[in-house]
Parts: structure tokens; sequence; C-alpha cells
């Protein structure tokens, strides 16, 4: 509950959006502030951007999908408004867990900026950041709005899988790709396909089926324009927009209320609100996992570090880089939070040693549910491995420094409750008939106190075994044994009990560590499994994709197509069936050098309070 409200008060403090990217003179930079305000969404985000021609409303349909008629920047000029990529978090009340992200970017084809490519680094960054892009076109679909495309057909060459691609490497988009989905607006004609009335969906697969022949260079680039859609985005859908109102009307249309709206304008746009507020089309990464604020910001800003230094966007990389940045943190935190929790114990000045490690026994298992909250998956186990180790090293610096206060006080309570006794040996107190009896029951209170003051602490034992008497025989008592005798006996058989108890302690501490390496084993093994699981659902997902357009380019007659999203079907069902086919097991075996590792680190800790305790 407490991470909700947290949630719900960062959205209500983005009253208004923030510029994310700013575009200076074709260079792209980061907004500081608007990072700041993403790294405090811890949700996972449905990331929506919006990408078109210039001057055709996408700031407005934007708002109207944030339910805020004044938020991104509307004017109803000829001059292009939006520079940049703007961004606006907005709640989602059918999903409390989760955070809507508009993405406004700046608008196609400006006139006033004349500059292609960076109009493709732009729509670039917004299909890379992206789970669901929309296209907002004017009006029907048309050649000369798909030319207005033309950057999709440049994904390939501007997009790198791997660090040392391969051809096969194309098949992999589909698996990271957002939704795409084509908004017309200003609609007047009726949706026609093939001389029938269509859907927006109907209609819109009918304009993506291929020209048969491709004779031209037109034809060409007809083609490959839709085959990059149809390959790469693993959804699609269409929503047409019939005019809002009256032209006369359209510079105050941010200003109308509903009721002055036309009425199918404002049903096709609950259509599109109720679409993106329920479609369950999270940001992910390639691998499948879920994207945060935080990640979103660390993703942006590796992707704008590829762009700026004039390579391109690699997004195995990316995903590299963004799970190094993230399993740092969450050691950080987690480490952060022990490291606290075991200072405000030591700290408080009624530390005890067995407080101690009931401390660090729950603070340990706390820091590692925040470890594995924030973590992103990672085979090689190296953080969790890194964690239990500077984890270890902060247990074995407080260990000794409780274990030498108490060794202080410890001496300073044995020497109190035996200096009276002491006194009475050497002053031959108890060299008189009775006197061992009375020696007897001094020790045993004597004792007794000392146990009370030091109860639950090592050092007692250590303490109490440090000071038996050496002491020079006396004369010999009717009972044949001397104070100093009786009182090393006596010191000697509670030692013994100690030493019993320790032993136990020592069995017990032991199955302790095994129940807890087993735990910490089971975490690794969690994590691994529900890593495996996000990379074949994705991969499931880009197979069923596939094979849809497979049938699909079937049905159209393109049999050369067809064949061609068979090859990148099989493609992606060879890794769909690699990754079903790993198990813990064959990952313990490949790994088994660093868990090693691990469970060397996990068993030094009961060796750590043993060997303190014995010094």
């Amino acid at each position: 509950m407490s991470e909700t409200r947290v949630h719900d008060t960062s959205i209500q403090k983005m009253e208004k959006p923030l510029q994310l990217v700013c575009n200076e003179d074709g260079k792209l930079q980061l907004n500081p502030e608007a990072l700041k305000v993403l790294q405090s969404f811890e949700d996972p985000m449905v990331v929506v951007a919006v990408v078109g021609a210039a001057r055709t409303g996408k700031s407005y349909l934007m708002n109207c999908l944030a339910g805020d008629k004044k938020g991104f920047s509307v004017d109803s000029t000829t001059q292009a408004h939006t520079k940049g990529i703007w961004m606006w978090c907005r709640s989602l009340p059918q999903r409390p867990n989760e955070v809507l992200l508009l993405l406004d970017t700046e608008g196609l084809g400006d006139p006033d900026k004349g500059d292609i490519d960076n109009d493709n680094s732009i729509y670039l960054l917004a299909i890379l950041l992206s789970s669901i892009l929309i296209y907002n076109g004017q009006r029907n679909i048309d050649q000369q709005s798909l030319q207005d495309l033309h950057f999709v057909t440049e994904l390939s060459k501007r997009i790198q899988m791997k660090s040392q691609p391969d051809d096969s490497d194309n098949w992999d988009f589909v698996r990271f790709f957002p939704e795409f989905v084509w908004v017309i607006r200003d609609l007047t004609l009726d949706l026609n396909a093939d001389g029938k009335n269509a859907s927006p969906n109907e209609y819109l697969e009918h304009i993506l089926k291929l020209k048969d022949g491709e004779i031209s260079e037109q034809d060409k680039k007809y083609n490959e324009l839709r085959r990059c859609i149809r390959d790469n985005f693993p959804s699609r859908c269409c929503f047409a927009f019939p005019p809002p109102t009256h032209w006369k009307k359209l510079k105050q249309l941010q200003e109308l209320e509903d009721k002055d709206l036309e009425e199918d304008f404002t049903k096709e746009r609950q259509k599109l609100i109720n679409y993106l507020h329920t479609h369950k089309k999270v940001k992910r990464v390639l691998g499948g996992q879920l994207v945060t604020g935080r990640r979103f910001v660390e993703l942006a800003k590796v992707y704008i570090g590829m762009m700026a230094d004039g390579g391109l966007p690699c997004v195995e990389g990316s995903v590299a880089k963004l799970t190094e940045v993230e399993n740092q943190a969450a050691v950080d935190e987690a480490l952060k939070f022990y490291d606290d929790g075991m200072k405000e114990i030591t700290e408080s000045g009624c530390t005890t040693m067995s407080k101690l490690i009931e401390n660090h026994d729950v603070k340990r298992i706390e820091a590692f549910n925040i470890f594995n909250k924030r973590s992103m998956n990672n085979n090689s186990g190296e953080y969790i491995i890194q964690l239990e180790e500077k984890i270890n090293s902060i247990y074995k610096s407080h260990m000794v420094k409780i274990k030498e206060k108490f060794e202080k006080e410890c001496e300073t309570h044995l020497k109190k409750v035996m200096s009276s006794i002491k006194k009475k040996v050497t002053s031959g107190h108890y060299q008189k008939p009775g006197g061992i009896q009375e020696l007897k029951e001094d020790l045993d209170k004597a004792i007794k106190e000392y146990e009370e003051r030091t109860k639950n602490e090592m050092e007692g034992w250590a303490v109490l075994e440090g000071e038996k008497p050496r002491l020079n025989h006396a004369q010999n008592l009717d009972s044949k044994l001397t104070a100093e005798q009786m009182l090393a006996s006596a010191l000697e058989q509670e030692l013994e009990r100690v030493k019993q108890e320790m032993e136990k302690m020592e069995q017990r501490r032991k199955a302790y560590e095994e129940c807890r390496n087993k735990e910490i084993m089971e975490q690794i093994r969690k994590r691994l499994e529900d890593g495996k699981t996000c990379s074949v659902e994705e991969l499931k997902e880009a197979m069923e994709h596939m094979r849809s357009e497979k049938e699909k380019y079937a049905v159209e007659g393109r049999m050369e197509d067809a064949q061609r999203a068979q090859q990148g079907y099989e493609y992606l069902k060879k890794k769909y069936e690699g990754a079903t086919e790993w198990s813990v097991v064959k990952f313990m075996r490949e790994n088994a050098e660093n868990l090693n590792t691990l469970l060397t680190v996990l068993g030094s800790m009961a060796a750590l309070v043993l060997s303190i305790a014995k010094k």
C-alpha cells in the first residue's frame, strides 16, 4: 500500500509534461529534470509514443489520452510546436501497479528544420523506448501517408542487435519492437477494402497487402515499407477519427467541451483510450525484463550515448549495460539497508552478541529481498556473490567490535563477583572447620551472579576460562583440598558446562547455516527461472506473430514472402527450444565456479561466529 501511495504522489506532482529529449542543432540531449522525475517511478511502465507529420494534432491526441486538455502544448498555427520529445506520466485507473508514460515527439518533415537524419533519430528513439507506437496520420491511408513512414524502412540500417551482427539479427526485432497503432485523423470518406465497407483494422490490413509485380522502383519501396511494418511490429491495429468539429472551430479545439464535438469523434477517442488503458503492453527490454522508471532512464541514457558517439544503438549492448547498472544499484541499495540496520542496533548501547546475530539474520534476509526486487536477471550470479561477501565483511566488523566491548564488560563483571572470594582466600578465611562448604556456597552465588550478567554471551565463557586460578598450594584442610583447589575445581566444572552449551550452539548454528544456504540457492533458482519465463514468453509471442504473417502472405499468394516468414519462424523457434531446454541444473554445471565461491562465502559465516567466540 505504501508503494502505491508514493507512486500516486509522484504522478500528482507531475501536473504538466516535461521535455525529455532536447533537440538543439540536430543534437539530442536528455533533460536532467525529467530523468529525476522518471527515477521516482518503481512500477512497470506502459510507454506510448506518438509520431507523425508536423502540425497533424499529435499533441492534442496525447492530451486526450492523458485526460487533460491543457497538458502538451498545442498550437493552431502552421509552425511546428513540439521540439524533441516531451513526456508526461499519468496513472492507469484499471492498472494501479503500472504507470502510463506518454511521449510526444517532434513532427516529421518540418520545413524549418529540413533534416531527415534528425527526424529518423527522433523516431528511432520513439521505437526503442516505447511499448506502443502511435502513427498519427491525416485523412485516409494513401501513398503519401505511407511515404511519411519511410523511417521504418531505415530501422535495420540504424539499429544493431548485437555488437557482432549477422544476417539473422533482423528476425529479433519483433521480440522487442512496440505494438503499432495507426490513427487516421479527419477521415471524411467511408473505409473500403476490395469494394466493401471495412472496419479500421480490416482497412489497415488491406492497405498493408503487398503489390504484385514490384516492377517499378516505387513499387519496391511500397512493398519494402509494408514488409517492415508487418515483420517487425508484433501487433498492429487502427483507429479512424472523423473531424472533431467544424473546421472554423478547430482553432479553439483545445477549449471545446465534449458536447461541442462530433459524437463519432468522441466515441472513437474513447475506444483508443480504453485500448491503451487496458491493453497489457508494458515496456520490456530484449529478454522480457520489465522496464520501470529507473530502467527507462538508463535505457534512454545508453541509446542517446550510442547515437551521440556516431554509432548504431546496440540492443543487446543496451540490455547488458542496463543489467549491470541495475544490479550494481540493487547491491548498493540492499547493502545500505543492511549496514544501516546493523549500525542502528550496535550503536543503541544495549547490544548483545545474541541480539547482533539475530539482527543480522533478519536484516540479511530483508536485504536479499530488496536486491531481488530491484535486480535484473543475471546468469553469472556475480552480484549475489558480491552482496553476500560485503554483508559478510560488515557482519565480521560488527562482531569484532561487539566482542571487544563485551570481553571488557565480562572481565569487569567477573572481577567484581570474585573479588570478595579472592580476598577471603588470601586472608585464610576459609581455613577453618566448615570453610570448604562456605567456599562452595560463595562460589555458587558468585558464578550465578556472573552468569546472570553475561547470559547468552559467548565472551562470558572465554573470560571465565581465562580466570582459572593458578594459586600456590596452601595448608591442607581436613578434606585434603585447599581453598585454591576448590575454587579451581568449581570454575572447571562451570567451564565444562558452558563448553557443552557452546557445542550445542555450534550444532544449531551449522544446521541454521545449511538451511540458510539452501534458502540463498533457492533465491538464485527462482531468479533464473523468472528470467527464463520472461524470455520464453517473449519468444513465444514473436513466433506466433511470424506464423500468423506467414499464413497471411500465403493467402495473398505471396509464397516467396511466406517462405521468408517461415525462415523467421524457424529462427525464433530454435531460440525458443533452446530457452525451454535450459534448466537450473545445466546452469549450475556451467557456473560451478561462481556457485562454489558463493557457497564458500555462505559457509564462512558459521565459522566466523565460532572462531570469534573461541579466541
